[in-house]
């Protein structure tokens, strides 16, 4: 990771070396902290500054050939090294600047203020703040009411704080919005009564000066557009190294591909953060996590910001947004050990409603207002509603919010964190009468808008989280998945051969009866299933009664991956397409639950490098909206493809369906 120029608690400076490779592994989180005190010594200063000599003025200058770090206090310079003939080395890259707080249990610690950037390299164009991002969403709503919601991300600013913001949409007089200190640290704008034909600039104001700018896309239901589905983005995996190879933020070239494909809407479906994602979450109070989480969905908006500037986004939490893995939502309840169920098993949320409420509030303000009960469970806040927008219907669910846990409602199977530990299993037994998936009032919002399409609209989409099925494959007959991540890759001619589908109740294909409810609804609808969560990307017709008697899901690839799943069952799929890969077919999943599979993006060695991101089949997917030729068009995109060659997508996309959600 460079060089850095330190000044400790001693009051010494040194600049040391934090580019030599550090003998730890690790795969989900960076384990423990690194001693600054054993890198390498690039050049000290003579003297230490006392004790309790503070304020300073530290500065750092670098002209070329030489590399000047001094401290000053009050004008006087107390300390200072100097680094020569740097002219070949190659200092590259960005800046960051890092402040400790002091020994475990010291209540001493140190800040920063008053930072300016001077030279040829300063680019202020490139600054991240006081915006930090904008989701923004234009829709009319189940009961006619067209609005624009634009909101507008913060990074934190106490808690007494309203910050001095109003939006300008083209020429028209600027408005305020609607700040809460609800740990989400965001404002709201919203125009009631929005119409826009055509492309709309707008502008946020900070005290009246410009501090960002963008574009509300027009939205028309005569033209063809396009929708881009993303999910599923971890920042590092393997072993700690501060590049490419192990850290893959801030994702430039997938978001680089994705812009340049200038999708017209944007569904983020899910683990847009990671609570484990290079550190591990803090549950150490209610502040700390939500501090936590905004780290974490900062790295979000650094990553993803240009695509969600000039675009309208829909972006769904999936259970590592609060703070889970695997989540079974069971109503909102606080998740509560007991009855020989761990936390995890009992259902529920870990974290309490202020926290998930605080993400929820992040993540979903510019969507319209929860068709729901408003408030749930502890207190959680709901968001699942319906709109349409540009000539299409849409229905946003929570797939994890009402769902049971199998470990508590179904305790014959002996679920432990998703899977059975029983050698007979029969996931039969599991599919207990009254098991909740969607929720009772859930399930009558999908149903009352599967009977009744928007006039004007053409096609209908159904977003959420997880697919109704349980799609990935594994050898034997596992009773955990724990093994994904250090299975081997497969080359390009290689198959599996003792895989067989798998039976996780963390996927939406338990429990089977509500499941088949909610397929049915969807096929009632007309409705194409767009999902993420699995990391493999997927494209499944649906069956309830029969084979192919239901709608189309198509299940986006995880962005960027350390789970690479697969589904290369050792049985061939009966009735596939002539020449198709023996993974397609017909199939029943690990539930018993009927599936066709039309195309699978397992993973694959590409010999690509990094290979612990490219192999595991990394991208995103497409969808073509043509209301001239009522057609559905599904891309799925590898991370590294060319996106001027469509031969370069994964292997069985394009997929071409008519508006009702069958294949053409």
């Amino acid at each position: 990771g460079g060089w850095l120029a330190i000044i400790d608690a001693e009051g010494e400076l040194s600049i040391r070396d934090f580019s030599t490779s550090i003998n730890r592994n690790g795969s989900w989180v960076l384990p423990r902290n690194v001693d600054h005190t054993s890198l390498p010594v690039l050049a000290r200063a003579r003297s230490k500054i006392a004790a309790n000599t503070w304020p300073l003025e530290l500065n750092l200058s670098w002209n070329g050939q030489s590399l000047i770090f001094s401290a000053s206090h009050e004008g006087r310079q107390l300390s200072s090294l100097r680094m020569d003939d740097l002219a070949e080395n190659p200092l590259t890259g960005s800046m960051s600047m890092f402040s400790a707080r002091g020994p475990v249990g010291s209540s001493k610690g140190f800040a920063f203020s008053n930072v300016r950037l001077r030279g040829a390299k300063h680019k202020p164009e490139r600054a991240f703040g006081p915006i930090l991002g904008v989701l923004y969403l234009d829709a009319t709503d189940s009961d006619g009411q067209s609005c624009l919601r634009l909101v507008a991300q913060l990074p934190w600013l106490g808690t007494t704080t309203s910050p001095p913001l109003k939006l300008r949409l083209g020429n028209a007089k600027p408005i305020a919005g609607n700040w809460q200190d609800d740990g989400s640290w965001t404002v709201l704008f919203e125009v009631a009564d929005w119409s826009n034909t055509k492309d709309t600039s707008y502008q946020l104001l900070w005290s009246g000066e410009v501090c960002y700018r963008g574009t509300i896309r027009a939205a028309d239901a005569n033209q063809d557009s396009s929708l881009a589905l993303l999910s599923c983005v971890k920042n590092q995996v393997g072993p700690i190294q501060w590049n490419a190879q192990g850290l893959w933020f801030p994702h430039a070239d997938l978001s680089e591909r994705v812009l340049a494909q200038d999708p017209d809407l944007l569904f983020f479906a899910g683990d847009q953060i990671y609570e484990g994602d290079i550190t591990g979450p803090d549950r150490s109070s209610l502040q700390a996590s939500i501090m936590d989480y905004h780290t974490k969905w900062q790295r979000f908006l650094w990553s993803f910001g240009d695509l969600t500037r000039d675009r309208p986004a829909i972006t769904l939490p999936d259970d590592h947004d609060v703070f889970h893995g695997n989540l079974w939502g069971s109503g909102g309840v606080r998740a509560k050990a007991g009855k020989g169920l761990s936390e995890q098993d009992s259902g529920g949320y870990k974290m309490p409603a202020g926290f998930v409420n605080a993400v929820h509030a992040t993540l979903l303000r510019q969507l319209p207002p929860s068709r729901l009960s408003p408030r749930i469970g502890q207190g959680i806040s709901t968001y699942s509603t319906t709109f349409s927008r540009a000539g299409i219907d849409y229905c946003v669910l929570a797939d994890r919010m009402w769902k049971d846990s199998a470990s508590a409602v179904a305790p014959a199977g002996k679920i432990v964190n998703g899977w059975s530990q029983l050698d007979d299993f029969d996931p039969r037994m599991i599919d207990v009468s009254g098991a909740s998936l969607l929720g009772a009032e859930q399930e009558a919002m999908l149903a009352a808008w599967s009977l009744h399409q928007t006039p004007g609209t053409w096609t209908r989409l159904v977003l959420s989280q997880s697919p109704f099925s349980c799609l990935h494959s594994l050898p034997g007959k596992p009773k955990s998945d724990s093994m994904v991540p250090s299975l081997k890759i497969p080359g390009p001619l290689d198959y599996p051969s003792n895989d067989h589908p798998t039976s996780d109740t963390d996927s939406n294909g338990w429990p089977q009866t509500a499941r088949n409810r909610a397929v049915g609804l969807l096929a009632q609808a007309g409705a194409l299933h767009l999902c993420g969560d699995q990391h493999l990307g997927t494209v499944a017709w649906y069956g309830t009664e029969h084979h192919r008697d239901g709608t189309i899901a198509f299940t986006g690839p995880a962005m960027a991956n350390t789970f690479p799943r697969r589904w290369m069952p050792s049985t061939p799929g009966a009735n596939p397409a002539i020449g198709a890969p023996r993974y397609t077919g017909d199939y029943l999943d690990g539930f018993g639950n009927l599936v066709t599979v039309l195309a699978a993006a397992n993973p694959v060695v590409t010999g690509r490098e990094p290979a612990l991101l490219y192999d595991r089949a990394p991208g995103w997917g497409l969808i073509k909206l043509s209301p001239k030729e009522q057609s559905l068009e599904l891309e799925a995109w590898p991370r590294w493809a060319d996106i001027a060659d469509s031969t370069q997508q994964f292997p069985g996309w394009p997929i071409r369906l008519n508006a009702t959600g069958q294949p053409q």
